[in-house]
């Protein structure tokens, strides 16, 4: 269920996008430790490291960061059982009790937050889809199947990727075929007809 009191201060904060990579059957891994740079396409990799470049801050689940740990990046990490600056430019925090307009503010000290990147696991995006705060979607569709897995949202197992996504009640406004072997990249927006 979506928090809309917070929707009153979408306008005046940060500007999230969450960037997933998926198989056709809307899966993010085969298991949590598994990155997708295990199974997602050159191509892919090529987006999504162009989305953590333009972006002030990532934000992602202790396993997503300890799966694709960067000393050289600026996170914020939600974990429920480590706190506080593990690194100069990476912030440890339990997301309970929070609302994403908070996170720039714990941030600031360092760099300001602007335009953040959602970048998982599961809880991530249901914390920012519960905050109705994901403005943005880069959606990457591999022509592969897991069968069973990390789901994009918790209660999304098996459905397509473009199901989930509609979720988050923003409008598809591209779609296009980045390679050879059928990989689908989508561009999914706030306020698009």
């Amino acid at each position: 269920m979506r928090d809309r009191s917070a929707e009153a201060g979408r306008a005046r904060g940060p500007h999230f996008t969450l960037t997933v990579a998926t198989s056709e059957d809307g899966y993010i891994a085969r298991t949590p430790t598994e990155p997708p740079q295990a199974w997602a396409s050159p191509e892919e990799q090529v987006l999504f490291l162009a989305d953590v470049d333009a972006a002030d801050w990532a934000v992602l689940g202790r396993g997503t960061h300890m799966a694709a740990e960067r000393e050289d990046r600026q996170r914020i990490i939600f974990s429920s059982t480590i706190s506080g600056w593990r690194r100069p430019n990476q912030l440890w925090i339990d997301p309970a009790g929070l609302q994403p307009a908070d996170l720039p503010v714990l941030v600031a000290r360092v760099a300001r937050l602007s335009r953040g990147l959602i970048l998982g696991g599961t809880r991530v995006h249901d914390w920012f889809l519960d905050h109705d705060a994901i403005d943005e979607v880069h959606l990457t569709i591999e022509p592969i199947t897991f069968g069973s897995g990390l789901p994009v949202f918790a209660d999304t197992s098996g459905q397509s990727p473009e199901n989930c996504i509609r979720r988050t009640g923003l409008a598809m406004v591209s779609e296009r075929q980045i390679n050879d072997a059928g990989t689908r990249y989508q561009i999914w927006q706030r306020g698009a007809p």
